[in-house]
């Protein structure tokens, strides 16, 4: 009988140490996953998504009212997404230096501009009316130039030239700056 319970006593042991084991490789994998997310490059893809998704939603509507809320939505993670771009991400970039940095963020600023231009035009035009949806589908295209540019050229180009601290860093700020703007916003 005793051996039967030191038997069931050591699968015991090793069902528990089995689970502390885990529960370490997961404790260890979190820093990991947390300094991923703090990746500005991570965040600014992040934000693509979310735009591209909202595009999406604006486009399998007819409803006038929903169409400028989602249009609202959509105008303000831009611009918020351009700004710390613009202010943060941007001139890092171009502090790596190199004629290519220059030439990437001068190219993404002027594309800035022209989706700060197509932003305010849908902005007045009525959204039950045919114009609507298709300066709509031209800021969507410009857009997504842009980003196409932006995650196949300067991403990787950052990523080649800058530490993973130095980005780790840009994504604090860029969070940072998000809720700054978002507070001012909201007050």
């Amino acid at each position: 009988m005793f051996r039967r319970e030191l038997r069931d006593y050591g699968k015991w042991i090793g069902i528990v140490s089995g689970a502390v084991a885990g529960a370490a490789a997961i404790a260890a994998a979190v820093p990991i996953l947390k300094k991923r997310a703090q990746s500005a490059i991570t965040i600014l893809r992040k934000d693509h998504r979310a735009v591209r998704f909202l595009f999406g939603a604006l486009r399998h509507t007819t409803n006038p009212s929903i169409r400028k809320s989602i249009f609202r939505q959509i105008r303000s993670q831009i611009e918020t997404h351009m700004r710390v771009e613009e202010e943060i991400f941007y001139p890092a970039v171009r502090n790596i230096f190199t004629s290519s940095a220059e030439q990437q963020v001068d190219q993404a600023k002027l594309e800035h501009q022209q989706i700060k231009d197509l932003l305010h035009q849908v902005a007045t035009i009525d959204p039950n009316s045919f114009s609507f949806m298709s300066k709509i589908n031209e800021l969507k295209d410009v857009i997504d130039n842009h980003v196409d540019v932006e995650e196949n050229q300067m991403f990787p180009f950052a990523h080649d030239n800058m530490s993973s601290e130095e980005i780790e860093y840009l994504g604090q700020l860029i969070r940072d700056q998000k809720l700054e703007f978002k507070e001012k916003r909201a007050a």
